[in-house]
């Protein structure tokens, strides 16, 4: 698999993680790249004003977020000095809109850049030109992720009380270099083939969409499949989402008392992040008396 993200991704991925504003406004990266980009978000009832229609200052911040992300793609860390917006058409509680910024000028210090914002229909409802100053700082994006897995490792290899210690760490650690390498907003099922080759590549014996049945009195009534058995040990399954939901927990559970194995592991990969949960078999380990976690 040849993904690898670029800086202009890096960089963009850092500064939303930390944009407070953009999150709330629920403004997606559709495309990123050197020096320009494209957002996506949807007009919510709380974004309009005492005319029923979208308030100007909520064009004006999408606009506004995609100035900040192409000019800051390159690298190195840039600010507005002037801008301006012009709205040609109204903006409606459910409309889609989408900003397209374009680099129309590049020096040292000095960036210009045109945003055009469309709504579902492709009709322009705002027109955006911003100029941004260049400094000579620039973005830090090393792997941050990595300090984060470091730590979970030393944290799970001093606790000797924790199930499969190792293989664990072995686990999640794969699952960060799939994030690094592609970043989120994926289906699920492209993280599951590149989870798979990641398996693969750092040795970590899995198999793929094992079928376990449902039985009784000897018939089987339903089946499932896992995403993977991991060394015929740990039982991962992977969401595409922002956060867990309680089904996600009852699923995984169900998985581990079905088969009788003790520990399983979710990994959700989000829009900014991955995040994992070990859940174990409690009714198993009790039976067994492994006081564990």
């Amino acid at each position: 698999m040849e993904f690898k993200k670029s800086l202009a991704e890096k960089v963009i991925d850092k500064m939303y993680k930390n944009d407070g504003f953009s999150s709330w406004l629920g403004i997606e990266c559709v495309k990123i790249e050197t020096g320009a980009c494209v957002l996506k978000m949807k007009i919510r009832k709380e974004m309009l004003n005492g005319f029923g229609i979208a308030h100007g200052g909520i064009t004006y911040s999408l606009a506004d977020s995609a100035l900040a992300f192409a000019s800051n793609s390159h690298g190195r860390k840039s600010v507005s000095v002037e801008t301006s917006i012009s709205h040609t058409e109204p903006c409606k509680e459910g409309d889609v809109l989408i900003a397209t910024a374009e680099e129309m000028s590049l020096s040292n210090k000095i960036g210009i850049y045109q945003i055009t914002i469309k709504n579902q229909d492709k009709k322009i409802v705002a027109l955006f030109k911003g100029t941004v100053y260049r400094t000579s700082k620039d973005w830090d994006v090393t792997n941050s992720e990595s300090l984060r897995i470091n730590e979970m490792k030393k944290e799970i290899i001093q606790n000797k009380k924790i199930i499969f210690p190792e293989l664990s760490y072995k686990i999640v650690g794969a699952a960060f270099d799939v994030y690094n390498e592609i970043g989120g907003n994926h289906k699920e099922l492209v993280y599951q083939k590149a989870l798979f080759e990641s398996f693969k590549k750092n040795n970590i014996k899995t198999e793929q969409q094992v079928f376990n049945s449902i039985k009784f009195e000897n018939k089987i009534i339903g089946k499932n499949y896992f995403d993977f058995l991991v060394d015929s040990k740990i039982v991962v399954e992977i969401k595409s989402t922002d956060r867990f939901s309680k089904s996600h927990y009852d699923q995984l559970l169900n998985y581990l008392i079905i088969s009788k194995l003790k520990l399983g592991i979710l990994i959700s990969f989000g829009r900014n992040e991955v995040k994992f949960k070990r859940v174990l078999n409690i009714e198993l380990l009790n039976k067994e008396k492994i006081k564990t976690i």
